[in-house]
């Protein structure tokens, strides 16, 4: 009876191991919480925006601020419940808890702050996620060979980067045009902004039409670049500089939305080849 049990135990040992080693840290739930931090400042980016669409006078803006907040504690309830699924240093766990806070902290300040200053602070919070996702894959997926890690460093070094560019275009012009007037101080960030969407989006075509993607058509690829430079267009000849804008804001938002929607269509496309090619 003993070497019956003690056979049992050597045959299911292993079996629990690898449950073990799969569900604290496979790939693919790392690539899951890699996209819910993408989710995260998405969301943040879209409550930047509206916010200073209604402090620069967008009254309608106000009800959007506090439903995109509440799909911002969505975003958090994601992140910890798969934080809970991979192996993570405490520093990680430190930093993602900290920016939490820092944000709600934001959230319930942004309203009574000055718009530049709250403009600026959901920024630095964005930044600071992308590069703690930074870190997170490459200590993850660096060792994955080149394909793979150029694959999944390109959802978050060109694509992310990309929807941030388009979604401070989307932000402070919404608040421009709800103005009506182009501020000084503004012409040379929203030009920097302009510049930084051209050169992401070269580098989403340049990767795409080098490397491809089974999910995505050129001419879809295509389709998402032109609406991306109109906007950018527009954005130079009716808001950049100008005295008199006679635009709308929450139309002007939305166009803005459409194009970080069309990014977002190319990022889950290849999110799911990588996921389908992952091993674990």
């Amino acid at each position: 009876m003993k070497k019956l049990v003690l056979m049992l135990l050597i045959m299911v040992s292993p079996m629990f191991a690898f449950s073990l080693f799969d569900d604290q840290g496979s790939d693919k739930e790392y690539l899951k919480l890699v996209s819910s931090i993408k989710d995260v400042t998405i969301s943040t980016q879209k409550t930047r925006g509206l916010t200073n669409s209604f402090k620069n006078g967008n009254v309608a803006a106000q009800l959007l601020v506090y439903a995109q907040r509440e799909q911002m504690m969505k975003d958090f309830d994601n992140i910890k419940a798969l934080s809970t699924k991979v192996d993570l240093s405490d520093t990680y766990v430190k930093t993602s808890t900290t920016l939490m806070k820092r944000l709600k902290k934001l959230n319930r300040k942004a309203f009574k702050k000055d718009a530049p200053e709250v403009f600026g602070a959901y920024t630095g919070l964005i930044e600071e996620w992308i590069a703690l996702n930074g870190k997170i894959i490459d200590s993850r997926f660096k060792t994955s060979g080149p394909t793979m890690y150029a694959a999944i460093v390109m959802l978050n070094s060109t694509l992310l980067p990309l929807t941030e560019n388009i979604g401070k275009l989307r932000g402070m012009g919404s608040g421009i045009v709800a103005r009506g007037s182009c501020k000084p101080s503004e012409v040379a960030k929203m030009n920097s902004f302009a510049q930084n969407i051209d050169k992401y989006r070269g580098m989403m075509e340049s990767y795409l039409n080098k490397n491809g993607c089974k999910r995505f058509s050129k001419r879809k690829v295509n389709g998402i670049t032109k609406d991306i430079e109109d906007y950018v267009t527009l954005s130079k000849t009716e808001v950049i500089g100008q005295d008199e804008i006679a635009l709308d804001a929450n139309k002007f938002f939305d166009q803005g939305t459409a194009c970080i929607g069309g990014v977002l269509e190319v990022y889950n496309a290849m999110e799911g080849e990588i996921a389908k090619n992952l091993k674990n």
